[in-house]
């Protein structure tokens, strides 16, 4: 718990108070569009009723598919240029990838809908190159680990309104479709209205967002460790070379890989849990993935205030221990007993996407522009790492783990959390051996 910043020096210096807002709105936009992804695939079939359930999962597919396109290119043009271009760029790909949506609505077009998903998805990916080491460039970086943490708070807070919107305005107000029930073009017609109209105000509050930082100046802050740098630019053979050649930055990379696919699972799953273990129908089931997500925003809260005085690694890997205890829950606990450890391990994971970010990109100088990308392009863990949850599930390939006191289904699902455990166990592992990073040099 040495070598920690003081509790008195402020995580965003005055100067870069107006920026630092405008770019945790940021945090909040993909945070709206990411939740919505997820819980938004059962509507697909409400409004395209022809698709298989191969077609509908293609939204999820195209969604984190487009985070390996663009973020290569993007740290390519924030590092000849600056981080407000970065961030002006996503926000413009952003915009146009969710007005996309219109067209869809026009020609009643599933194909558009994935076009529309794909480039919206492609301004997220640009975005997170760029916010996240704009952000630890905003003051020291003593302070950079918990100002990122704090910056990251409003990620969930956006996907909490991502998950309201998604209940009580798309799935309110459609026409649900029952089995053997065929709707009418009507009907249809109705849905793809209710489903398009939040991305289009969305677009709306993007361009306000937009406009907002072509106004505002923006301060030309340096990469993390890169401010005392007079080095000549590398080129990117020689950035890459470099960043592999570090084991902090290459185990973090990996690490940041499961546990995407370990929030993915432990977010998605919740609703299935509620449907398998407990009997709930969906909305009964949602109110638990809400109450996951606002656990998961108080523990950020309270994670990142308590970096003042702790080593933001050593928490991590106390989270990390909780967390495999609660998958232990999770699979072998009775009723809501169960249910109530799959919505904690929500909490245990708040403070694990931007303290392995953090470490990972800290004293990266001149590379680290290209290593954001790198740990952008680990998201695609989101969608690599669920379908190894999935088959354990469907085969039952876990079920013995459950050592006979749950059988079928339920024994499946319960199991499949030793998953989320492997996943856990590679975060620790991250965690105990950079926790010094303040210290290192690799």
């Amino acid at each position: 718990m040495q070598n920690q910043p003081s509790a008195s020096e402020p995580i965003v210096p005055r100067r870069y108070r107006l920026p630092f807002i405008l770019l945790v709105t940021c945090f909040a936009l993909w945070g709206i569009v990411n939740a919505m992804a997820e819980v938004l695939v059962k509507a697909f079939s409400s409004v395209f009723p022809e698709l298989t359930e191969m077609g509908t999962i293609m939204s999820v597919s195209s969604h984190y598919g487009a985070y390996a396109v663009l973020a290569i290119p993007a740290s390519i043009l924030i590092k000849k240029y600056s981080y407000k271009a970065g961030v002006l760029l996503g926000l413009g790909v952003f915009f146009f990838g969710v007005l996309g949506y219109v067209p869809a609505a026009i020609f009643h077009s599933y194909g558009i809908c994935l076009g529309s998903i794909f480039v919206y998805a492609s301004g997220c990916s640009i975005l997170e190159t760029t916010c996240n080491p704009f952000v630890l460039s905003m003051g020291s970086q003593e302070t950079a680990v918990r100002r990122l943490n704090f910056a990251q708070q409003f990620n969930p807070v956006g996907s909490l309104i991502g998950l309201l919107v998604a209940t009580y305005v798309i799935f309110d107000n459609m026409v649900q479709v029952r089995p053997g029930e065929v709707l009418s073009d009507e009907q249809l017609s109705q849905n793809l209205i209710w489903l398009v109209t939040p991305y289009v105000v969305l677009a709306a509050v993007v361009l306000l967002l937009w406009f907002a930082f072509v106004f505002t100046k923006t301060p030309n802050a340096s990469a993390p460790g890169e401010e005392d740098d007079s080095r000549p630019a590398r080129s990117f053979s020689a950035s890459l070379r470099s960043l592999l050649a570090r084991p902090r930055y290459r185990w973090g990379v990996l690490t940041q890989f499961f546990y995407v696919g370990l929030q993915t699972m432990a977010w998605v799953y919740v609703l299935h849990y509620g449907d398998k273990v407990m009997g709930y129908d969906d909305k009964t089931a949602m109110y638990f993935y809400i109450a996951a997500m606002c656990c998961f925003i108080v523990m950020r809260f309270v994670c990142t205030a308590l970096m003042k005085k702790f080593n933001p690694a050593s928490m991590m890997a106390l989270m990390a221990v909780l967390g495999l205890a609660l998958c232990m829950g999770a699979v072998y606990l009775p009723g809501i007993a169960g249910l109530l450890c799959v919505v904690a391990i929500s909490g245990c994971l708040s403070l694990m996407f931007p303290t392995i970010y953090g470490i990972a990109l800290r004293n990266l100088g001149q590379d680290s522009k290209l290593g954001a990308a790198g740990l952008v392009m680990a998201i695609l863990g989101g969608a690599a790492i669920p379908p190894v949850f999935a088959y354990c599930l469907e085969h039952e390939s876990l079920s013995a783990l459950a050592f006979g006191l749950y059988s079928g289904p339920e024994a499946a699902l319960r199991s499949s959390y030793y998953v989320l455990a492997v996943c856990l166990v590679i975060v620790l592992s991250y965690a105990l051996r950079f926790r010094n990073a303040h210290n290192s040099k690799d």
